[in-house]
C-alpha cells in the first residue's frame, strides 16, 4: 500500500504541476492580448488628440479672431451710446432742478 500511496502522490503532483503550467500559459497568453488591446487603446487616443488639435487650431482659432473684432466693436458701440446716455441724462438732471428751484410739485415747502 505504501507503493500504492506513493504513485497515487507522485500523479497528483504531476498533475498539478501541468495544471500550474497550463494557468501559466493563459495568464501569459490573457497579459499578450491585454498589452496589444492597452496599446491599440493608447495609439486610438493620441491620433483623436491630434485630430482635436488640428480642428480646434483651425476652427477656434479665426473664431477667436472675429469675436475678439466683435467685442472691440461692441466696446466702441457701448462707449458710443454711452456718451449719448451721459447727454441724455445731464439734460434730464437740469430739468429736474429748474423744478426743484421753482417748487415743482412740492407743495408744502
Amino acid at each position: 500500500m505504501d507503493d500504492a500511496q506513493q504513485i497515487t502522490a507522485f500523479i497528483r503532483d504531476i498533475v498539478f504541476l501541468v495544471l500550474a503550467l497550463v494557468v501559466l500559459l493563459v495568464v501569459f497568453a490573457l497579459y499578450r492580448s491585454l498589452s496589444d488591446l492597452v496599446s491599440s487603446a493608447r495609439r486610438t487616443i493620441e491620433d483623436a488628440e491630434d485630430i482635436i488639435s488640428t480642428v480646434s487650431s483651425r476652427l477656434i482659432g479665426p473664431a477667436a479672431a472675429g469675436s475678439g473684432a466683435a467685442f472691440g466693436a461692441g466696446k466702441i458701440a457701448a462707449f458710443l451710446f454711452g456718451l449719448r446716455r451721459n447727454r441724455r441724462n445731464k439734460n434730464g438732471r437740469d430739468r429736474d432742478r429748474k423744478k426743484s428751484r421753482d417748487g415743482g410739485g412740492n407743495n408744502g415747502g
